[in-house]
Formats: structure tokens, sequence, C-alpha cells
């Protein structure tokens, strides 16, 4: 055997092993980007379920969300609450909004977060909210996104109309 032999043999052999370790370090950037995206879903699961748990676990924070989103009159401390709660909401979606954007939230999932801007924020509450305090303090981006959605004529739900079955207030 000569050394021209051996050598090719070489290079073929350390070929080989460079892409055997590129197709490994493919492999290994698709788990962590797979991973990446479900610690994605699972944030938005989690501030969501924060944010709904503040208001779904106490008949007080619904009625004052409720009444801040239909613009009734609030006292002070009401007001901050139905602030606090909207500025939540608010927050997450900015921040659902850029990982979506990043394409680390699926579109299913971003979904739902555009159809609850439309519900919350075409409310004369959510609107005036929005227009005073969301809008001069959101990304421009996020800006531009959440004036598209409240532009609609209807919102994909009504949050302040009435239940199915419900006639309302006795």
């Amino acid at each position: 055997m000569n050394w021209e032999i051996i050598g090719a043999t070489g290079e073929w052999a350390a070929a080989i092993t460079v892409v055997a370790s590129l197709l490994y370090l493919a492999r290994q950037i698709r788990i962590a980007n797979q991973q990446s995206q479900a610690a994605a879903r699972y944030s938005f699961l989690d501030a969501y379920g924060q944010a709904n748990a503040a208001i779904g676990e106490s008949r007080e924070s619904a009625a004052i969300f409720r009444r801040g989103l239909a613009r009734e009159d609030l006292d002070p401390d009401e007001f901050m609450q139905f602030f606090v709660l909207l500025g939540q909401f608010l927050n997450t979606w900015n921040v659902m909004y850029y990982l979506h954007q990043e394409n680390q939230l699926p579109s299913t999932q971003w979904h739902i977060v555009e159809t609850d801007i439309q519900a919350a924020l075409s409310t004369p509450g959510g609107r005036a909210f929005w227009q005073e305090i969301g809008k001069p303090n959101s990304p421009k981006g996020f800006i531009k996104c959440v004036d598209d959605l409240i532009s609609v004529d209807e919102a994909p739900y009504q949050i302040l109309g009435e239940q199915p079955g419900h006639s309302g207030p006795t």
C-alpha cells in the first residue's frame, strides 16, 4: 500500500466524520428549537393562566374587570385593579406577539391571542385603555398589530355580551 492511498483514505474518513458531525449538530439545533418553542407555549399558558386566574378567582375582580371594559365608573382603587389586570394582559400579548414574530409561538396559539386582543380592546374601556395607556407605551410593531386587529367591525366574541341561554341580570 502506498502513501497516496493511505492519505486519500484518511481524507475520506475525515470528510465522513465532518458530515456526520454536521448532521448531528443540525439534529441538536432542531431539538433545541423544538424545546424553545415548547417553552414559549408553556410561558403562554402560564401567563394567560395567571391573568385569567386573577379575574376568575374572585367575583369582585371579575366585576371590576367587566365594569372597566364597559367603561363604567370605577373608584380610584377599582381603576387601579382594572389598570393592573388589563396591563398584565397587554404585557402578555406584547410578549406573545414577538414570540410569534420570531416563530417561537405557533400560529394556532397566536390566533387565540389575536381573538382575545380583539374582544378585550374592542370594548369601550379596552379601547380607552389602549389609546390612553397601552398604545403610547408599546413598541411600533405591536401597535400596528393591535390597531389592525381592533379596526375590524366586529370582535370574534363579545366579552361583555350576554351568555347563551342567559337573559341578563334579574
